[in-house]
């Protein structure tokens, strides 16, 4: 899993946010591989939990559809209704992830939302930034994922359907 809090700029150059983090599932083969990234600019993280990690960071990704429909950076999160839209959205997630064996806490939402107020408010996450240059954006593989993974274990996901939804009425070019 990787997480390079980076954006492209209107003139093409890379503005880094922080530091690029990768999560590899801890095992013999994991350590050679991140010994390639040694010395590099690359955090490389082991972790015993993959599973956990991975739908922590989907409950990250999820409120980022947020952003992309309002087309405002994580600033928008800042906001009392958009903050309780988006707790809902990674309470979703979470109760989805935590019945694919994520051992995720109760406070997820509010570490997350805590983190997205850590961010300067103009930052601009994957989903904005593919929305505002027109191009294909990640909605299936979060929200998306999350709905149909909601599906199979009987769990309601109907804002990041909603979300889903919306994103996908957006990206399509018919008319």
């Amino acid at each position: 899993m990787i997480d390079c809090p980076a954006e492209r700029t209107q003139d093409g150059t890379v503005l880094m946010r922080g530091a690029a983090t990768m999560k590899i599932e801890a095992s013999a083969p994991a350590r050679d591989f991140a010994a390639l990234f040694a010395g590099s600019d690359v955090e490389i993280a082991l972790v015993d939990d993959f599973v956990t990690a991975m739908w922590w960071k989907l409950c990250m990704n999820s409120v980022g559809a947020l952003s992309a429909l309002a087309l405002k950076p994580s600033g928008v999160l800042r906001g009392e209704a958009m903050s309780r839209v988006a707790l809902a959205m990674i309470e979703e997630c979470a109760a989805v992830g935590r019945a694919e064996g994520a051992r995720l806490d109760q406070s997820i939402g509010e570490e997350i939302l805590a983190q997205y107020r850590k961010h300067p408010a103009d930052s601009v996450n994957s989903l904005l930034a593919d929305r505002q240059a027109g191009r294909r954006m990640e909605w299936n593989e979060r929200n998306g994922a999350i709905v149909r993974k909601g599906i199979k274990h009987g769990i309601p996901t109907p804002l990041n359907a909603m979300a889903a939804a919306l994103l996908e009425a957006v990206e399509a070019k018919t008319v």
